[in-house]
């Protein structure tokens, strides 16, 4: 390991996605198969990038199971595949599809696999709704925007299982493609 601070004295991390814009051309499919589109496979990749270049890493992924967050996922995984000697584990769940705020921190508390850094990749309302919770501000998430938070740890990772929407949460990161010049005008 490679930080200055010793594993059980770093905080816990929790990493919230957005998935990366769908494509909505294809009025046979149903919401929950709706693909990215041109900008969706442009922006997550880049998103990706700029986590890989913060050493924002996360041990646990936590998606919802729709194509879009699968393959928003599947991007980020593609990027840093060569930066990584241990992949993420990741697990896609219905639970996480079109959740409320109460049913993302249900699903934490339920699936954090020990790990010091949880990411979770899911859908608007949701996204901007617990960011806006933890952080104490109002903040909206565009697509495949992503907010990093900071949670001192007593208990390190068995900590994730009291995970509460009422306890404030120090955002460290806040980053969307527009601002690295990934997207259209349109980001939403």
């Amino acid at each position: 390991m490679t930080d200055e601070q010793p594993s059980q004295d770093r905080p816990l991390q929790l990493i919230v996605m957005r998935h990366a814009k769908s494509d909505w051309g294809d009025h046979k499919l149903s919401d929950h198969e709706r693909p990215l589109n041109a900008r969706g496979n442009r922006d997550a990749p880049a998103m990706a990038g700029w986590m890989a270049t913060n050493g924002l890493f996360p041990d646990v992924i936590l998606s919802s199971s729709s194509t879009r967050t699968q393959q928003t996922v599947a991007a980020l995984l593609e990027c840093w595949s060569s930066k990584l000697n241990t992949a993420p584990t990741v697990s896609f769940t219905d639970a996480l599809y079109l959740a409320i705020p109460e049913q993302i921190a249900a699903t934490i508390r339920s699936d954090h696999c020990g790990a010091r850094s949880l990411m979770i990749v899911a859908h608007n309302p949701g996204m901007s709704s617990i960011v806006s919770q933890l952080s104490g501000q109002s903040i909206e998430m565009p697509t495949a925007a992503v907010a990093v938070f900071d949670w001192p740890s007593q208990d390190g990772p068995g900590e994730w299982s009291r995970f509460s929407l009422n306890r404030q949460l120090s955002l460290t990161y806040l980053m969307r493609p527009k601002a690295l010049g990934h997207a259209s005008k349109d980001e939403t």
